[in-house]
Protein backbone atom coordinates (compact mmCIF):
# COMPACT_ATOMS: atom_id res chain seq x y z
CA UNK A 1 0.00 0.00 0.00
CA UNK A 2 2.88 2.27 0.85
CA UNK A 3 4.88 1.98 -2.75
CA UNK A 4 0.49 2.64 -4.55
CA UNK A 5 0.95 6.05 -2.07
CA UNK A 6 4.10 6.59 -3.32
CA UNK A 7 3.64 6.60 -6.59
CA UNK A 8 0.89 8.54 -6.89
CA UNK A 9 2.68 11.07 -5.10
CA UNK A 10 5.13 11.01 -7.72
CA UNK A 11 3.06 10.94 -10.60
CA UNK A 12 1.22 13.89 -9.29
CA UNK A 13 3.98 16.02 -8.86
CA UNK A 14 4.97 15.04 -11.92
CA UNK A 15 1.59 16.14 -13.25
CA UNK A 16 2.00 19.57 -11.75
CA UNK A 17 5.53 20.00 -13.36
CA UNK A 18 4.17 19.17 -16.62
CA UNK A 19 1.32 21.42 -16.37
CA UNK A 20 3.83 24.45 -15.55
CA UNK A 21 6.04 23.21 -18.37
CA UNK A 22 2.87 23.19 -20.65
CA UNK A 23 1.74 26.72 -20.04
CA UNK A 24 4.92 28.22 -20.29
CA UNK A 25 5.59 26.25 -24.05
CA UNK A 26 1.98 27.46 -25.09
CA UNK A 27 2.14 30.91 -23.98
CA UNK A 28 5.60 31.23 -25.76
CA UNK A 29 4.41 29.13 -28.77
CA UNK A 30 5.26 31.00 -32.56
CA UNK A 31 2.93 28.97 -34.05
CA UNK A 32 -0.30 29.44 -31.87
CA UNK A 33 -3.24 32.48 -32.40
CA UNK A 34 -4.76 31.48 -28.67
CA UNK A 35 -1.98 31.23 -26.35
CA UNK A 36 -4.51 31.94 -23.33
CA UNK A 37 -7.08 29.73 -24.59
CA UNK A 38 -4.52 26.64 -25.29
CA UNK A 39 -2.90 27.09 -21.97
CA UNK A 40 -5.86 27.02 -19.90
CA UNK A 41 -7.30 24.00 -21.59
CA UNK A 42 -3.84 21.94 -21.82
CA UNK A 43 -4.22 22.68 -18.15
CA UNK A 44 -7.74 21.99 -17.04
CA UNK A 45 -7.19 18.80 -19.49
CA UNK A 46 -3.43 17.46 -17.83
CA UNK A 47 -4.31 18.34 -14.46
CA UNK A 48 -8.34 17.39 -14.57
CA UNK A 49 -7.42 14.00 -15.79
CA UNK A 50 -4.68 13.91 -13.50
CA UNK A 51 -6.53 14.61 -10.21
CA UNK A 52 -9.50 12.87 -11.29
CA UNK A 53 -7.47 9.89 -11.83
CA UNK A 54 -5.78 9.97 -8.47
CA UNK A 55 -9.20 9.76 -7.04
CA UNK A 56 -10.13 6.96 -8.50
CA UNK A 57 -7.35 5.36 -8.47
CA UNK A 58 -6.94 5.73 -4.48
CA UNK A 59 -10.67 3.94 -4.18
CA UNK A 60 -10.25 1.51 -6.57
CA UNK A 61 -6.67 0.35 -6.67
CA UNK A 62 -7.22 -3.40 -8.39
CA UNK A 63 -8.68 -1.15 -11.27
CA UNK A 64 -7.26 0.40 -14.45
CA UNK A 65 -9.53 3.40 -14.22
CA UNK A 66 -7.37 5.52 -12.25
CA UNK A 67 -4.57 4.65 -14.08
CA UNK A 68 -5.58 5.22 -17.86
CA UNK A 69 -7.32 8.33 -16.47
CA UNK A 70 -3.54 9.38 -15.40
CA UNK A 71 -2.04 8.42 -18.79
CA UNK A 72 -4.88 10.42 -20.58
CA UNK A 73 -4.08 13.92 -18.38
CA UNK A 74 -0.14 13.28 -18.68
CA UNK A 75 -0.41 12.50 -22.52
CA UNK A 76 -2.20 16.06 -22.86
CA UNK A 77 0.27 17.97 -21.14
CA UNK A 78 2.73 16.34 -23.50
CA UNK A 79 0.59 17.38 -26.56
CA UNK A 80 0.63 20.99 -25.31
CA UNK A 81 4.57 21.11 -25.97
CA UNK A 82 3.99 20.57 -29.64
CA UNK A 83 2.99 24.38 -29.33
CA UNK A 84 7.13 24.45 -28.30
CA UNK A 85 9.48 26.29 -30.72
CA UNK A 86 12.10 24.27 -29.84
CA UNK A 87 12.74 21.76 -32.35
CA UNK A 88 13.45 18.68 -29.91
CA UNK A 89 10.23 20.24 -27.62
CA UNK A 90 7.98 20.41 -30.74
CA UNK A 91 9.09 16.60 -31.37
CA UNK A 92 7.90 15.51 -28.01
CA UNK A 93 5.11 16.82 -28.23
CA UNK A 94 4.14 15.79 -32.19
CA UNK A 95 4.88 12.33 -31.20
CA UNK A 96 3.80 11.96 -27.94
CA UNK A 97 0.75 14.09 -27.34
CA UNK A 98 -0.99 11.98 -30.22
CA UNK A 99 -1.49 9.47 -27.59
CA UNK A 100 -3.73 11.47 -25.98
CA UNK A 101 -6.85 9.84 -28.30
CA UNK A 102 -4.92 6.48 -27.97
CA UNK A 103 -5.58 6.51 -23.93
CA UNK A 104 -9.07 8.06 -23.95
CA UNK A 105 -10.27 4.95 -26.46
CA UNK A 106 -8.80 2.65 -23.83
CA UNK A 107 -10.07 4.18 -21.06
CA UNK A 108 -13.76 5.24 -22.50
CA UNK A 109 -13.79 1.14 -23.23
CA UNK A 110 -12.77 -0.16 -20.09
CA UNK A 111 -15.07 2.16 -18.05
CA UNK A 112 -16.70 1.58 -15.77
CA UNK A 113 -14.70 -2.20 -14.58
CA UNK A 114 -11.42 -0.57 -15.82
CA UNK A 115 -11.22 -4.09 -18.14
CA UNK A 116 -11.72 -4.38 -21.82
CA UNK A 117 -14.69 -6.73 -22.18
CA UNK A 118 -13.99 -8.48 -25.55
CA UNK A 119 -12.27 -9.25 -28.66
CA UNK A 120 -13.81 -6.32 -30.62
CA UNK A 121 -12.50 -3.91 -27.44
CA UNK A 122 -9.18 -4.93 -27.38
CA UNK A 123 -8.90 -4.74 -31.89
CA UNK A 124 -9.81 -1.52 -31.10
CA UNK A 125 -7.37 -0.51 -28.48
CA UNK A 126 -4.76 -1.80 -30.36
CA UNK A 127 -5.20 -0.48 -33.18
CA UNK A 128 -5.88 2.65 -32.09
CA UNK A 129 -1.94 2.42 -30.20
CA UNK A 130 -0.79 1.23 -33.72
CA UNK A 131 -2.03 4.19 -35.25
CA UNK A 132 -0.88 6.53 -32.41
CA UNK A 133 2.61 5.34 -33.08
CA UNK A 134 4.07 3.37 -35.50
CA UNK A 135 1.96 5.38 -38.58
CA UNK A 136 2.39 8.85 -36.21
CA UNK A 137 6.09 8.03 -36.39
CA UNK A 138 5.93 6.70 -40.22
CA UNK A 139 4.10 10.12 -41.75
CA UNK A 140 6.11 12.58 -38.98
CA UNK A 141 9.45 11.92 -40.34
CA UNK A 142 8.63 11.82 -43.83
CA UNK A 143 6.99 15.50 -43.43
CA UNK A 144 8.67 18.95 -42.97
CA UNK A 145 6.65 21.61 -41.03
CA UNK A 146 7.30 24.35 -42.83
CA UNK A 147 6.70 22.55 -46.54
CA UNK A 148 2.95 21.25 -44.72
CA UNK A 149 1.69 25.13 -44.11
CA UNK A 150 3.25 25.26 -40.16
CA UNK A 151 5.65 28.04 -41.29
CA UNK A 152 6.13 29.11 -37.87
CA UNK A 153 6.54 25.40 -36.82
CA UNK A 154 10.38 24.83 -36.05
CA UNK A 155 12.50 22.09 -37.65
CA UNK A 156 11.51 18.57 -37.91
CA UNK A 157 15.20 17.13 -36.56
CA UNK A 158 13.59 13.24 -37.31
CA UNK A 159 12.61 14.35 -40.88
CA UNK A 160 14.26 11.66 -43.81
CA UNK A 161 12.74 13.62 -46.64
CA UNK A 162 9.82 15.33 -47.42
CA UNK A 163 7.85 13.06 -49.16
CA UNK A 164 4.31 12.74 -51.28
CA UNK A 165 4.02 9.39 -48.91
CA UNK A 166 3.39 10.97 -45.73
CA UNK A 167 0.27 12.54 -46.91
CA UNK A 168 -1.04 9.31 -48.00
CA UNK A 169 0.31 8.08 -44.62
CA UNK A 170 -1.41 10.80 -42.61
CA UNK A 171 -4.98 10.42 -45.08
CA UNK A 172 -4.68 6.72 -43.71
CA UNK A 173 -4.42 7.64 -40.40
CA UNK A 174 -7.31 10.07 -40.51
CA UNK A 175 -9.53 7.58 -41.90
CA UNK A 176 -8.42 5.05 -39.04
CA UNK A 177 -9.17 7.31 -36.64
CA UNK A 178 -12.38 8.10 -37.68
CA UNK A 179 -13.68 4.50 -38.24
CA UNK A 180 -12.70 3.68 -34.22
CA UNK A 181 -14.41 7.07 -33.02
CA UNK A 182 -17.12 5.88 -34.58
CA UNK A 183 -16.91 2.41 -33.58
CA UNK A 184 -16.13 3.41 -29.84
CA UNK A 185 -19.39 6.08 -29.86
CA UNK A 186 -21.14 3.11 -31.18
CA UNK A 187 -20.04 0.84 -28.58
CA UNK A 188 -20.64 3.09 -25.68
CA UNK A 189 -24.36 3.72 -26.96
CA UNK A 190 -25.00 0.13 -27.20
CA UNK A 191 -23.29 -0.65 -23.76
CA UNK A 192 -25.53 2.41 -21.98
CA UNK A 193 -28.58 0.79 -23.52
CA UNK A 194 -27.65 -2.87 -22.23
CA UNK A 195 -27.01 -1.59 -18.68
CA UNK A 196 -28.22 -2.05 -15.54
CA UNK A 197 -30.16 1.25 -14.13
CA UNK A 198 -27.50 1.63 -11.43
CA UNK A 199 -25.14 1.32 -13.71
CA UNK A 200 -27.02 3.51 -16.34
CA UNK A 201 -26.38 6.04 -13.67
CA UNK A 202 -22.90 6.10 -13.79
CA UNK A 203 -22.43 5.82 -17.34
CA UNK A 204 -24.53 8.87 -18.51
CA UNK A 205 -22.32 11.56 -18.00
CA UNK A 206 -19.06 9.93 -19.23
CA UNK A 207 -21.26 8.65 -22.71
CA UNK A 208 -22.95 11.89 -22.94
CA UNK A 209 -19.38 14.11 -22.55
CA UNK A 210 -17.33 11.24 -24.67
CA UNK A 211 -19.67 11.39 -27.32
CA UNK A 212 -19.46 14.86 -27.76
CA UNK A 213 -15.68 15.01 -28.08
CA UNK A 214 -15.56 12.35 -29.94
CA UNK A 215 -17.86 13.37 -32.25
CA UNK A 216 -15.93 16.73 -32.10
CA UNK A 217 -12.88 14.99 -33.00
CA UNK A 218 -14.56 13.23 -35.93
CA UNK A 219 -15.85 16.45 -37.30
CA UNK A 220 -12.41 18.14 -37.35
CA UNK A 221 -10.83 15.09 -38.93
CA UNK A 222 -13.68 15.32 -41.73
CA UNK A 223 -12.68 19.42 -41.86
CA UNK A 224 -9.04 18.69 -42.65
CA UNK A 225 -9.53 16.34 -44.89
CA UNK A 226 -12.07 19.13 -46.83
CA UNK A 227 -9.22 21.82 -46.50
CA UNK A 228 -11.50 24.23 -45.15
CA UNK A 229 -10.12 27.32 -43.47
CA UNK A 230 -7.70 27.20 -40.63
CA UNK A 231 -10.32 29.37 -38.54
CA UNK A 232 -13.03 26.69 -38.73
CA UNK A 233 -9.96 24.44 -38.14
CA UNK A 234 -8.62 26.34 -35.06
CA UNK A 235 -12.40 26.81 -33.66
CA UNK A 236 -12.44 22.92 -33.64
CA UNK A 237 -9.70 22.43 -32.03
CA UNK A 238 -10.91 24.38 -29.23
CA UNK A 239 -14.09 22.43 -29.06
CA UNK A 240 -12.43 19.61 -28.76
CA UNK A 241 -9.70 20.89 -25.77
CA UNK A 242 -12.95 22.25 -24.11
CA UNK A 243 -14.90 19.23 -24.42
CA UNK A 244 -11.74 17.17 -23.51
CA UNK A 245 -11.72 19.39 -19.92
CA UNK A 246 -15.14 18.75 -18.94
CA UNK A 247 -14.13 15.05 -19.44
CA UNK A 248 -12.58 13.84 -16.31
CA UNK A 249 -15.05 15.76 -13.97
CA UNK A 250 -17.97 13.53 -16.32
CA UNK A 251 -15.60 10.52 -14.71
CA UNK A 252 -15.65 12.28 -11.29
CA UNK A 253 -19.29 12.47 -11.68
CA UNK A 254 -20.11 8.99 -12.87
CA UNK A 255 -17.82 7.73 -9.70
CA UNK A 256 -19.73 9.74 -7.52
CA UNK A 257 -23.13 9.03 -8.82
CA UNK A 258 -22.35 5.32 -8.94
CA UNK A 259 -21.43 5.89 -4.96
CA UNK A 260 -24.80 7.61 -4.36
CA UNK A 261 -26.36 5.02 -6.11
CA UNK A 262 -25.12 2.34 -4.24
CA UNK A 263 -25.98 4.52 -1.15
CA UNK A 264 -29.69 5.04 -2.34
CA UNK A 265 -29.58 0.81 -3.06
CA UNK A 266 -28.81 0.25 0.39
CA UNK A 267 -30.57 2.63 1.79
CA UNK A 268 -33.67 0.93 0.05
CA UNK A 269 -32.97 -2.33 0.87
CA UNK A 270 -32.62 -1.51 4.60
CA UNK A 271 -36.27 0.50 4.54
CA UNK A 272 -37.73 -2.87 2.92
CA UNK A 273 -36.15 -5.14 5.23
CA UNK A 274 -37.26 -3.15 8.04
CA UNK A 275 -41.06 -3.33 6.99
CA UNK A 276 -40.74 -7.23 7.02
CA UNK A 277 -42.37 -9.23 5.09
CA UNK A 278 -43.04 -12.99 4.07
CA UNK A 279 -40.62 -15.36 2.53
CA UNK A 280 -39.18 -14.17 -0.31
CA UNK A 281 -39.39 -10.52 0.61
CA UNK A 282 -36.12 -10.87 1.28
CA UNK A 283 -35.58 -12.08 -2.37
CA UNK A 284 -37.61 -9.20 -4.06
CA UNK A 285 -35.64 -6.91 -1.80
CA UNK A 286 -32.32 -7.71 -3.15
CA UNK A 287 -33.95 -8.28 -6.37
CA UNK A 288 -34.99 -4.34 -6.79
CA UNK A 289 -31.67 -3.01 -4.84
CA UNK A 290 -29.39 -4.91 -7.47
CA UNK A 291 -31.93 -4.24 -10.32
CA UNK A 292 -32.13 -7.88 -11.51
CA UNK A 293 -35.29 -9.27 -11.47
CA UNK A 294 -33.96 -12.98 -11.74
CA UNK A 295 -31.70 -12.66 -8.82
CA UNK A 296 -31.89 -16.06 -6.33
CA UNK A 297 -30.71 -16.49 -3.17
CA UNK A 298 -28.78 -19.93 -1.98
CA UNK A 299 -28.04 -20.81 1.66
CA UNK A 300 -24.94 -22.53 3.03
CA UNK A 301 -25.82 -25.62 5.32
CA UNK A 302 -22.24 -26.52 6.59
CA UNK A 303 -23.17 -30.06 8.07
CA UNK A 304 -24.18 -30.64 4.38
CA UNK A 305 -21.08 -28.79 2.79
CA UNK A 306 -23.74 -27.75 0.43
CA UNK A 307 -25.91 -24.86 -0.62
CA UNK A 308 -29.70 -25.30 -0.67
CA UNK A 309 -32.87 -22.91 -1.56
CA UNK A 310 -35.53 -21.65 0.39
CA UNK A 311 -37.31 -24.51 0.26
CA UNK A 312 -34.33 -26.82 1.48
CA UNK A 313 -33.36 -28.28 -1.38
CA UNK A 314 -29.73 -28.68 -2.59
CA UNK A 315 -28.76 -25.59 -5.23
CA UNK A 316 -25.65 -25.64 -6.81
CA UNK A 317 -23.90 -22.61 -7.31
CA UNK A 318 -20.56 -23.37 -8.86
CA UNK A 319 -22.10 -24.41 -12.13
CA UNK A 320 -24.21 -21.21 -12.79
CA UNK A 321 -25.65 -20.91 -16.20
CA UNK A 322 -24.14 -18.64 -18.98
CA UNK A 323 -24.93 -14.77 -18.14
CA UNK A 324 -25.32 -15.61 -14.28
CA UNK A 325 -22.65 -15.41 -12.16
CA UNK A 326 -22.23 -16.32 -7.38
CA UNK A 327 -21.40 -13.50 -5.04
CA UNK A 328 -20.51 -15.18 -1.70
CA UNK A 329 -21.74 -13.34 1.16
CA UNK A 330 -20.09 -13.86 4.65
CA UNK A 331 -21.02 -12.81 7.58
CA UNK A 332 -18.76 -12.77 11.11
CA UNK A 333 -15.99 -14.39 9.08
CA UNK A 334 -18.69 -17.34 8.40
CA UNK A 335 -20.12 -18.18 4.81
CA UNK A 336 -24.06 -17.77 5.10
CA UNK A 337 -25.34 -17.54 1.41
CA UNK A 338 -24.71 -16.71 -2.22
CA UNK A 339 -25.81 -14.30 -4.64
CA UNK A 340 -27.02 -15.60 -8.35
CA UNK A 341 -27.17 -12.60 -10.23
CA UNK A 342 -26.64 -11.24 -13.80
CA UNK A 343 -23.20 -11.95 -15.40
CA UNK A 344 -23.36 -7.54 -15.57
CA UNK A 345 -23.27 -7.00 -12.21
CA UNK A 346 -19.77 -8.57 -11.51
CA UNK A 347 -18.86 -5.25 -12.42
CA UNK A 348 -20.10 -3.75 -9.56
CA UNK A 349 -19.01 -6.67 -7.34
CA UNK A 350 -18.98 -3.78 -4.63
CA UNK A 351 -22.36 -3.17 -4.71
CA UNK A 352 -23.46 -6.61 -4.41
CA UNK A 353 -21.05 -7.13 -1.93
CA UNK A 354 -22.07 -3.79 0.27
CA UNK A 355 -25.98 -4.64 -0.24
CA UNK A 356 -25.29 -8.25 0.62
CA UNK A 357 -23.45 -7.40 3.92
CA UNK A 358 -26.32 -4.53 4.40
CA UNK A 359 -28.98 -8.09 4.44
CA UNK A 360 -26.44 -10.04 6.64
CA UNK A 361 -28.54 -10.19 9.49
CA UNK A 362 -31.84 -11.17 7.44
CA UNK A 363 -29.90 -13.60 5.44
CA UNK A 364 -28.48 -15.95 8.49
CA UNK A 365 -32.40 -15.67 9.71
CA UNK A 366 -33.34 -17.17 6.39
CA UNK A 367 -30.46 -19.81 5.94
CA UNK A 368 -31.19 -20.87 9.27
CA UNK A 369 -35.01 -21.41 8.54
CA UNK A 370 -33.62 -23.31 4.95
CA UNK A 371 -31.01 -25.36 6.82
CA UNK A 372 -33.69 -26.23 9.25
CA UNK A 373 -35.78 -27.46 6.18
CA UNK A 374 -33.38 -28.87 4.53
CA UNK A 375 -32.65 -31.14 7.57
CA UNK A 376 -36.35 -31.72 7.62
CA UNK A 377 -36.10 -33.08 3.98
CA UNK A 378 -32.99 -35.14 4.54
CA UNK A 379 -34.49 -36.50 7.95
CA UNK A 380 -37.65 -37.48 5.70
CA UNK A 381 -35.28 -39.40 3.50
CA UNK A 382 -33.08 -40.29 5.75
CA UNK A 383 -36.36 -42.49 7.38
CA UNK A 384 -37.61 -43.68 4.51
CA UNK A 385 -34.09 -44.86 3.64
CA UNK A 386 -34.08 -46.75 6.78
CA UNK A 387 -37.31 -48.32 6.37
CA UNK A 388 -36.23 -49.48 3.35
CA UNK A 389 -33.08 -50.74 4.75
CA UNK A 390 -34.99 -52.71 7.58
CA UNK A 391 -37.14 -54.49 4.82
CA UNK A 392 -34.26 -55.36 2.50
CA UNK A 393 -32.32 -56.40 6.18
CA UNK A 394 -35.30 -58.48 6.95
CA UNK A 395 -35.97 -60.02 3.48
CA UNK A 396 -31.84 -60.65 3.73
CA UNK A 397 -32.26 -62.38 6.78
CA UNK A 398 -35.58 -64.64 5.58
CA UNK A 399 -33.40 -65.53 2.50
CA UNK A 400 -30.16 -66.36 4.19
CA UNK A 401 -31.98 -68.52 6.84
CA UNK A 402 -34.39 -70.35 3.80
CA UNK A 403 -30.90 -71.64 2.09
CA UNK A 404 -28.72 -71.78 4.75
CA UNK A 405 -29.35 -72.73 8.01
CA UNK A 406 -33.09 -73.70 7.56
CA UNK A 407 -32.14 -76.30 4.81
CA UNK A 408 -29.33 -77.71 7.26
CA UNK A 409 -31.51 -77.54 9.80
CA UNK A 410 -34.11 -80.06 7.56
CA UNK A 411 -31.21 -82.25 6.10
CA UNK A 412 -30.28 -82.91 9.63
CA UNK A 413 -34.24 -83.77 10.69
CA UNK A 414 -34.30 -85.83 8.07
CA UNK A 415 -30.88 -87.63 8.80
CA UNK A 416 -32.23 -88.01 12.60
CA UNK A 417 -35.20 -89.60 11.14
CA UNK A 418 -32.78 -92.47 9.38
CA UNK A 419 -30.70 -92.72 12.27
CA UNK A 420 -33.73 -93.70 14.21
CA UNK A 421 -35.03 -96.51 11.70
CA UNK A 422 -31.65 -97.98 11.04
CA UNK A 423 -29.53 -97.78 14.55
CA UNK A 424 -31.03 -101.49 15.12
CA UNK A 425 -30.53 -102.75 12.08
CA UNK A 426 -27.63 -101.02 10.33
CA UNK A 427 -25.35 -99.88 13.13
CA UNK A 428 -22.93 -98.72 10.93
CA UNK A 429 -24.90 -97.00 8.39
CA UNK A 430 -26.74 -94.93 11.62
CA UNK A 431 -23.75 -94.24 13.03
CA UNK A 432 -22.36 -92.50 9.64
CA UNK A 433 -25.45 -91.13 9.00
CA UNK A 434 -25.06 -89.21 13.04
CA UNK A 435 -21.57 -88.06 11.49
CA UNK A 436 -22.77 -86.35 8.90
CA UNK A 437 -25.84 -85.13 11.02
CA UNK A 438 -23.16 -83.17 12.91
CA UNK A 439 -21.46 -81.87 10.19
CA UNK A 440 -24.93 -80.26 9.13
CA UNK A 441 -25.48 -79.03 12.38
CA UNK A 442 -21.88 -77.44 12.86
CA UNK A 443 -22.55 -76.09 9.33
CA UNK A 444 -25.71 -74.39 10.46
CA UNK A 445 -24.55 -73.17 13.85
CA UNK A 446 -21.52 -71.31 11.76
CA UNK A 447 -24.14 -69.78 9.46
CA UNK A 448 -26.03 -68.57 12.45
CA UNK A 449 -23.58 -66.96 14.29
CA UNK A 450 -21.96 -65.19 11.12
CA UNK A 451 -25.60 -64.03 10.86
CA UNK A 452 -25.99 -63.03 14.25
CA UNK A 453 -22.95 -61.69 13.58
CA UNK A 454 -24.65 -59.18 10.43
CA UNK A 455 -27.42 -58.12 13.14
CA UNK A 456 -25.35 -57.53 16.68
CA UNK A 457 -21.70 -59.46 16.75
CA UNK A 458 -21.68 -60.95 20.17
CA UNK A 459 -18.18 -60.60 20.47
CA UNK A 460 -19.13 -56.05 20.31
CA UNK A 461 -21.38 -56.57 23.27
CA UNK A 462 -19.20 -58.96 25.86
CA UNK A 463 -15.25 -57.71 24.90
CA UNK A 464 -15.80 -54.43 23.70
CA UNK A 465 -15.56 -52.08 20.73
CA UNK A 466 -11.04 -53.25 19.90
CA UNK A 467 -12.01 -56.36 20.13
CA UNK A 468 -14.40 -56.48 17.77
CA UNK A 469 -12.52 -54.65 14.83
CA UNK A 470 -9.67 -56.81 15.86
CA UNK A 471 -11.97 -59.57 14.28
CA UNK A 472 -12.88 -57.78 11.71
CA UNK A 473 -9.38 -56.97 10.86
CA UNK A 474 -8.21 -60.53 10.95
CA UNK A 475 -11.13 -61.55 8.72
CA UNK A 476 -10.63 -59.25 5.91
CA UNK A 477 -8.95 -60.57 2.99
CA UNK A 478 -6.90 -57.28 2.33
CA UNK A 479 -4.20 -56.96 5.14
CA UNK A 480 -5.41 -54.64 7.71
CA UNK A 481 -3.35 -52.00 9.76
CA UNK A 482 -5.04 -51.09 13.60
CA UNK A 483 -3.80 -47.62 14.13
CA UNK A 484 -5.70 -46.56 17.56
CA UNK A 485 -8.88 -48.04 19.03
CA UNK A 486 -10.10 -46.59 22.42
CA UNK A 487 -9.29 -48.03 25.82
CA UNK A 488 -12.91 -47.68 27.03
CA UNK A 489 -16.40 -48.66 26.23
CA UNK A 490 -18.32 -46.56 24.80
CA UNK A 491 -22.11 -46.74 25.11
CA UNK A 492 -24.05 -48.90 23.43
CA UNK A 493 -25.32 -47.49 20.05
CA UNK A 494 -22.38 -45.59 19.48
CA UNK A 495 -20.12 -49.32 19.59
CA UNK A 496 -22.32 -50.47 17.35
CA UNK A 497 -22.29 -47.45 15.19
CA UNK A 498 -18.53 -47.21 14.95
CA UNK A 499 -18.55 -51.34 13.89
CA UNK A 500 -20.38 -51.24 11.56
CA UNK A 501 -18.69 -48.38 9.60
CA UNK A 502 -15.59 -49.93 9.97
CA UNK A 503 -17.20 -53.13 8.47
CA UNK A 504 -18.53 -51.48 5.77
CA UNK A 505 -15.91 -49.67 4.86
CA UNK A 506 -13.57 -52.66 5.30
CA UNK A 507 -16.54 -54.62 3.00
CA UNK A 508 -16.26 -52.17 0.33
CA UNK A 509 -11.90 -52.00 0.10
CA UNK A 510 -12.13 -55.93 -0.27
CA UNK A 511 -14.78 -55.69 -2.98
CA UNK A 512 -13.81 -52.76 -4.78
CA UNK A 513 -10.51 -51.44 -3.81
CA UNK A 514 -8.32 -53.72 -5.51
CA UNK A 515 -5.66 -52.17 -2.39
CA UNK A 516 -2.98 -53.83 -0.54
CA UNK A 517 -3.04 -52.82 2.89
CA UNK A 518 -5.95 -50.69 4.38
CA UNK A 519 -5.34 -48.43 7.73
CA UNK A 520 -8.29 -48.32 10.39
CA UNK A 521 -8.21 -46.01 13.19
CA UNK A 522 -10.88 -45.21 16.01
CA UNK A 523 -10.85 -41.49 18.42
CA UNK A 524 -12.12 -40.62 21.28
CA UNK A 525 -11.39 -36.74 21.79
CA UNK A 526 -13.32 -33.56 22.29
CA UNK A 527 -16.67 -35.00 22.85
CA UNK A 528 -16.50 -37.19 19.53
CA UNK A 529 -15.11 -40.53 18.59
CA UNK A 530 -13.54 -39.79 15.20
CA UNK A 531 -13.51 -42.70 12.79
CA UNK A 532 -11.36 -43.34 9.47
CA UNK A 533 -10.72 -46.18 7.33
CA UNK A 534 -8.40 -45.62 4.66
CA UNK A 535 -6.68 -47.56 1.53
CA UNK A 536 -3.94 -47.60 -1.18
CA UNK A 537 -6.69 -48.47 -3.58
CA UNK A 538 -7.83 -47.58 -7.26
CA UNK A 539 -10.17 -44.71 -5.76
CA UNK A 540 -13.75 -43.47 -7.54
CA UNK A 541 -16.11 -44.86 -4.64
CA UNK A 542 -19.27 -42.75 -4.91
CA UNK A 543 -21.33 -42.69 -1.87
CA UNK A 544 -24.62 -42.55 -4.82
CA UNK A 545 -24.04 -45.66 -6.51
CA UNK A 546 -24.69 -47.90 -3.33
CA UNK A 547 -26.85 -48.39 -0.73
CA UNK A 548 -24.00 -49.52 2.00
CA UNK A 549 -22.76 -46.19 2.16
CA UNK A 550 -26.27 -44.48 2.00
CA UNK A 551 -27.18 -46.51 4.91
CA UNK A 552 -23.55 -45.74 7.34
CA UNK A 553 -24.63 -42.46 6.74
CA UNK A 554 -28.13 -42.54 7.82
CA UNK A 555 -26.82 -44.41 10.73
CA UNK A 556 -24.48 -41.92 11.34
CA UNK A 557 -26.94 -38.96 10.86
CA UNK A 558 -29.00 -41.02 13.75
CA UNK A 559 -25.97 -39.70 16.18
CA UNK A 560 -26.17 -35.86 14.79
CA UNK A 561 -22.75 -37.01 13.34
CA UNK A 562 -21.01 -37.06 9.99
CA UNK A 563 -19.92 -39.15 7.38
CA UNK A 564 -17.51 -37.84 4.77
CA UNK A 565 -15.77 -39.36 2.08
CA UNK A 566 -12.45 -38.59 0.19
CA UNK A 567 -11.83 -41.00 -3.26
CA UNK A 568 -10.20 -39.35 -5.81
CA UNK A 569 -9.34 -41.64 -8.82
CA UNK A 570 -5.91 -43.67 -8.31
CA UNK A 571 -5.45 -42.00 -5.01
CA UNK A 572 -7.14 -44.79 -2.72
CA UNK A 573 -10.40 -44.01 -0.32
CA UNK A 574 -10.30 -42.69 2.99
CA UNK A 575 -14.08 -42.94 4.81
CA UNK A 576 -14.10 -40.52 7.97
CA UNK A 577 -17.08 -40.32 10.33
CA UNK A 578 -17.52 -38.08 13.34
CA UNK A 579 -20.10 -39.01 16.28
CA UNK A 580 -21.02 -37.18 19.08
CA UNK A 581 -20.00 -39.24 22.21
CA UNK A 582 -20.38 -37.45 25.75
Amino acid sequence: MSNFRSARIALAWLAFLMGIGAVVVVLNGGHNVHRGAYAALALAIGWGFTGTGLYAWRRRPESNIGPLMMAVGLAGLLKALAFSNDSLVFTIGSLGGVLIWAFLIHLLLSFPSGRLEGGVDRLIVAVGYFNATVVQVAGFVLTDPAKAGCANCPANPLLITHSQAADAINAAQVDVSIALFGAVVAILYLRWRDSTPNQRRAFAPVLAVGSLTLALLLTELIVEQANLSNTVADRMTLAIFGALACLPFAFLVGLLRSRFSHAEAISSLVGRLGGGGGRGALRDALAEALGDPTLELAYWVPDQDAYVDAEGRPRRVDSTPDGKAATTIDHEGQRIAAIVHDADLEEESDLVQAVGAAAALTLENERLDAELRAKVTELRASRARIVQAGDEQRRRIERDLHDGAQQRLMALGINLRLVRDRIERDPQAATELVDTSLEELNEATGELRELARGIHPAVLSDRGLAAAIKGLAGRSPVPVELLETPDDRLPSPVESAVYFVVAEALTNVARYAKAQTATVSVTRRNGQVEVEVSDDGVGGADPERGSGLRGLSDRVAAFDGRLELASADGEGTTLRARIPCG
